[in-house]
């Protein structure tokens, strides 16, 4: 029988001196959140995702997150800096944002050593980016920039000796084991006390209501893609991060099914939203502010050169349009060219794409300038610019500062240093 076992061990409530700074650590997270949207835009803007849940209870002696929420123990926070509270919100937010918890499948035998290898994963790209890693935290530097499931073999296999503090939670706990850093009879952290006689008095939060699924997860690739096209519309710089956007657009999922998780939240960004309403924080009310809506605007460009069919140029410019026809509030504006535009025609709900009736116009060489010139002068830029092509051509040397997703056919190339690449398979 462990030591554990033997104790006594009661619940209790979070105290009034608990709740007192479960608000206090609240409105510091708020204004964290607020700076960090400021400062670094794109993870700003997946905060906002988040619900922050303050909770005093022993198994949450931390933070932890279970996709939709941040569950947080004030305690804990009101020991860390302002920088090094920023870096736990930003810490969340990655382990939601590279699936860490869909990931760990088929590791769960080790979940300890799954836990060091995705703090690892995640301190290593925040450091990279100018946030501070708490002294003490996990982050093997000689493996800086490895995956999570690469130091998980490291460390499984002897050759990385797991040391250092995990900045969160990421399963439940026992009262009582591990009341570091208390070395008093306590956690540190005001979640579980133990008296002389060995009896452990354990806080229970009844907000503390993780609700983890498989689903959430899945959702964050759409809300990382929209962060991304919200941050681009701005202008402002993926830095670090555009290699994990670039992931998402290069997974050996069906190229339909990337257009989709693509297209789709993009509807939501139409939606200009302000910050959070300050006078709702302590009602646990999240919800940004609706400035305005207007219509979607879609670019499909297709190069007509004799390297393309009508075939597969039916096929994608339908797909697109289904996704468009089921949310409703766009303009479809579908541009052919070669060397020179050859067809220049705009679809909505009330003028719909037809298939049966599209004609393949062009069949000459290949520029891609003229496009972005006719696009250059209308009076507002697209949302997004989807061009089919083969790649071999002359593309503008400069990012016209909307996002373009070249559609390359199977055996084509990357025509620009700028945009996304979707890989489209001609069997598909």
């Amino acid at each position: 029988m462990s030591k554990i076992n033997e104790k006594q061990v009661s619940f209790s409530p979070p105290s009034e001196e608990d709740e007192g700074a479960k608000s206090v650590a609240l409105e510091d997270w708020t204004d964290d959140r607020m700076k960090l949207l400021a400062w670094r835009p794109f993870i700003g803007t997946l905060a906002m995702n988040l619900e922050l849940i303050p909770v005093v209870d022993h198994r949450c002696p931390t933070a932890s997150t279970d996709g939709k929420r941040i569950f947080f123990n004030p305690h804990f926070l009101n020991d860390l800096t302002e920088d090094e509270r920023m870096t736990i919100l930003a810490h969340e937010i990655w382990h939601c944002g590279m699936s860490h918890f869909m990931r760990e499948h088929g590791r769960i035998e080790d979940h300890e050593m799954w836990n060091h290898a995705i703090d690892h994963e995640v301190n290593s790209l925040l450091e990279d980016d100018g946030f501070t890693i708490p002294v003490g935290a996990i982050l093997y530097h000689p493996y800086k920039g490895e995956s999570a499931e690469t130091v998980f073999e490291l460390i499984k296999n002897g050759t990385i000796e797991m040391r250092g503090q995990c900045l969160d939670e990421h399963g439940s706990s026992v009262p009582g084991e591990d009341t570091q850093p208390g070395g008093d009879g306590s956690d540190g952290w005001s979640t579980v006390e133990v008296d002389s006689d060995g009896n452990i008095t354990a806080k229970v939060d009844s907000d503390f209501r993780p609700r983890r699924s498989d689903d959430v997860w899945k959702e964050w690739k759409n809300k990382m893609m929209a962060a991304a096209q919200q941050c681009q519309d701005r202008g402002h710089d993926m830095g670090n991060y555009q290699a994990h956007l670039d992931d998402l657009f290069s997974s050996k999922l069906p190229w339909r099914e990337i257009l989709r998780q693509f297209l789709t939240p993009m509807f939501d960004s139409t939606r200009k939203w302000l910050p959070p309403n300050r006078r709702h924080v302590y009602k646990k009310m999240y919800l940004p502010s609706l400035q305005k809506e207007k219509q979607l605007n879609i670019v499909i460009a297709v190069d007509t050169s004799g390297s393309t069919t009508g075939d597969i140029v039916k096929t994608f410019v339908s797909e697109v349009y289904a996704i468009l026809n089921s949310f409703g509030g766009y303009q479809l504006r579908l541009i052919q060219c070669d060397m020179e535009i050859n067809e220049d025609v705009i679809f909505n709900m009330d003028n719909p794409f037809k298939p049966d009736e599209f004609t393949l116009k062009g069949g000459g060489g290949t520029d891609f300038h003229p496009v972005f010139d006719i696009i250059a002068e209308g009076r507002e830029p697209p949302e997004v610019v989807l061009y089919l092509t083969d790649g071999y051509g002359a593309a503008p040397k400069n990012d016209p500062g909307y996002p373009v997703i070249w559609g390359v056919i199977e055996g084509g190339v990357m025509p620009a240093k700028w945009g996304q690449k979707m890989d489209i398979s001609l069997g598909s």
